[in-house]
């Protein structure tokens, strides 16, 4: 005979019990496990279901090939429609990061044919700028319509994220006020366990559907794969086709680097028309301001050299220029002999270091340069947040870092910003940046000397 106070026989009894078990973990010191705040997929479809969805427009057999891979789409093609009651008559906004790149921005034009598709009210793409020549002349071009983070977006709208993780307000979006609740995150960035911590450290509640930490190329990728699934490749015409193309042909470098069977799949099927070639040719063909050159003159003056790692400090970047630094850091790493190159420079976030390096030089334990990095950084720059680098197979490690500036530093330094190399304070702060990250390789040498070895 079940007692009165069974969780099965009475609904009293099953609250009373909960909450005495609550009383006695907290009087214990101990307490049940935290929910995750991201939603991931508690169960990827089989695969009849994944080649029955794919199979027709990827093929049978790359879908059997890639059943991993396709099973997280199959998941967030079955999330995004088991919420079409959520997002029908809604609106929705679309983060990306705060500097938005051709990848992001391609995600995000799917993603937003995608939520209309499925019946959303008003969807917005929220970029805070467009750093680099080839962004600005992919949003005139394709007529992409871009929203501020914080001003432009819409107050109850489904809060979604692509090619960046949450939380907001921290690494790539620093500037954008954070919110608590996302609908749907899409990024090939980040860990996924480092995005569980940060969101809890940051309040975040919930991410309804997660897909963090994809194993492609480009997010953009991703999303192809999911906006052909809904059937919204035609609707998108030429300019969404081409945008999110090239989302992908910059994120694997021309899919040279770190490109997977989805990325040359999703290259090919968005580029069958010729309308989207012609005008994915003119989207790769840009120009660069003549400041470019400016910065990159001032960079090698003051370049310092240690065997085979090289620092060049730029100076103070304004904020329209701030994917120089990037460049600069690439052009460093095309230099004969360089295993790592760092980029310095001042910008209105603060003091940035872009890094590109190249473990080929280092023999069979390549793995150790993002320690190194790790190192140098850390010494040059203590307190800083820690090197978000991306290693792409099979050698090369890209990414950077940031030190905040205080206000004060901050309003000195951008005002008297005159031009490339013309703001001697800063290039002295830049300058001074480069020596220390010089002093940390010789005190690494000292202390691990096992470390450094092929970087001197």
């Amino acid at each position: 005979m079940k007692s009165a106070t069974h969780p099965k026989a009475n609904g009293a009894g099953r609250i009373g019990g909960a909450a005495r078990a609550s009383a006695a973990a907290r009087a214990n010191g101990t307490a049940r496990a935290e929910r995750p705040v991201l939603q991931r997929p508690a169960r990827i479809a089989g695969q009849a279901a994944i080649v029955s969805r794919f199979g027709s427009t990827l093929g049978k057999r790359f879908s059997r090939n890639n059943l991993g891979l396709l099973g997280l789409v199959h998941a967030a093609y079955s999330g995004l429609r088991r919420s079409r009651a959520a997002i029908r008559g809604r609106g929705a906004n679309i983060f990306t990061q705060w500097a938005g790149d051709p990848d992001a921005l391609g995600s995000a034009v799917l993603l937003k044919a995608i939520l209309e598709e499925l019946g959303a009210k008003e969807v917005r793409i929220l970029t805070g700028s467009l750093a680099h020549p080839q962004n600005r002349n992919l949003v005139a071009k394709c007529g992409i319509v871009l929203h501020d983070p914080n001003t432009g977006r819409l107050p109850r709208g489904l809060n979604c994220m692509v090619d960046t993780s949450p939380p907001l307000g921290t690494a790539n979006t620093g500037r954008v006020l954070p919110v608590k609740e996302y609908f749907f995150v899409a990024d090939h960035h980040a860990d996924p366990d480092d995005v569980e911590r940060n969101t809890r450290e940051k309040g975040v509640r919930r991410v309804k559907l997660a897909f963090v930490g994809l194993p492609v190329g480009s997010t953009s990728a991703f999303m192809a794969a999911l906006a052909m699934a809904f059937d919204v490749f035609e609707s998108v015409g030429e300019k969404g086709r081409a945008a999110a193309a090239l989302g992908i042909y910059t994120d694997t470098s021309a899919l040279l680097h770190g490109s997977t069977p989805l990325d040359f799949r999703m290259f090919e099927k968005l580029t069958r028309d010729p309308a989207t070639q012609d005008l994915l040719d003119e989207l790769r063909d840009y120009r660069v301001p003549p400041e470019w050159f400016a910065y990159r003159n001032v960079a090698f003056s003051n370049m310092e050299v240690t065997g085979s790692v090289r620092v060049a400090p730029v100076g103070y970047v304004k904020d329209e220029h701030r994917d120089v630094i990037a460049e600069i850091a690439n052009d460093l790493l095309r230099i004969e002999g360089t295993s790592i190159g760092i980029a310095v420079a001042v910008t209105q976030l603060g003091t940035e270091v872009s890094v590109r390096a190249d473990s080929r030089l280092l023999g069979e334990d390549q793995p150790r340069i993002v320690r190194v990095i790790d190192h140098l950084l850390e010494y040059a720059f203590p307190g800083v947040s820690g090197f978000k680098y991306e290693r792409v197979p099979p050698h090369r490690v890209e990414g950077g870092a940031c030190v905040p500036h205080g206000q004060a530093q901050e309003h000195m330094w951008s005002v008297a910003a005159t031009g490339p190399g013309q703001d001697t304070d800063v290039l002295e702060h830049c300058r001074a940046s480069a020596r220390a990250i010089v002093a940390a390789l010789a005190d690494l040498k000292y202390a691990r000397p096992d470390e450094i070895q092929g970087l001197l």
